[in-house]
């Protein structure tokens, strides 16, 4: 695997039929810190060229495609040997496809619709492991690290995934960033609540912070999505 970690820079290759998702894919990866999309590709026939030809780090690969699609492209993938990682993306649900995908060496796979934070994740995980898989030599914690690295991270103590979807909800339909103190009202819950689940999007990477300083006084947070990326669940 050819990685620049000089600039963090990981290139991507996004394999989807539908150029809706594919964009909204390439949007989450420039939008994650260190991540840039290089391709993208409608089926396996033209992944497996672009494989060849870039050598991407990564590649987010949807399994249903026309012609050649996901799994068939992975079995290629792994069959001549490119150490591109793979992520997949996909609403198969079958378990001896999950299980075959697995056994390809998947990083992690991820069923659609889901959470742009939870591509996100993914990324950043991604990107742990390979910075600790370049040691030279590892001790067990950090096997173990590396073993559990794309495991979807529980909500920390006391937060709802219910009420983060309300908050998510609110962030998209606003046109302006958010206070905790908008947030709150249009969810109904206390502005202290409401800063304890924008704070989280904000420690995931799912969302950016603006401090607006509006005359003497600790200044106010506004949260919003990177880029004016859409937030739909995809």
């Amino acid at each position: 695997m050819t990685i620049s970690l000089a600039n963090a820079d990981f290139t991507v290759l996004i394999v989807e039929d539908d150029p809706y998702v594919a964009t909204v894919h390439c949007r989450l990866v420039d939008a994650s810190p260190g991540f840039r999309t290089v391709a993208t590709a409608t089926n396996g026939e033209e992944a497996r060229a672009l494989v060849s030809e870039l050598q991407p780090d990564l590649a987010i690969v949807d399994l249903s495609m026309p012609g050649s699609d996901g799994v068939s492209f992975l079995r290629t993938l792994r069959r001549e040997g490119h150490q591109t990682e793979v992520i997949v993306v996909t609403a198969v649900r079958e378990a001896r496809i999950v299980r075959e995908v697995m056994h390809l060496g998947v990083v992690d796979y991820l069923v659609k619709p889901f959470a742009p934070e939870r591509l996100q994740q993914s990324l950043v995980a991604f990107r742990s492991r390979v910075r600790t898989l370049r040691r030279p030599q590892l001790t067990q914690d950090e096997v173990d690290r590396v073993q559990g690295a794309n495991r979807m991270p529980r909500l920390p103590k006391g937060l709802k995934r219910s009420t983060l979807i309300s908050i998510r909800r609110a962030l998209t339909e606003s046109d302006h960033p958010l206070s905790a103190v908008e947030a709150g009202e249009m969810v109904g819950v206390a502005r202290v609540t409401a800063r304890r689940y924008l704070e989280y999007l904000e420690v995931i990477g799912a969302v950016q912070v603006e401090r607006e300083c509006n005359g003497p006084g600790r200044p106010r947070n506004r949260y919003h999505y990177p880029q004016e990326q859409t937030p739909a669940r995809i």
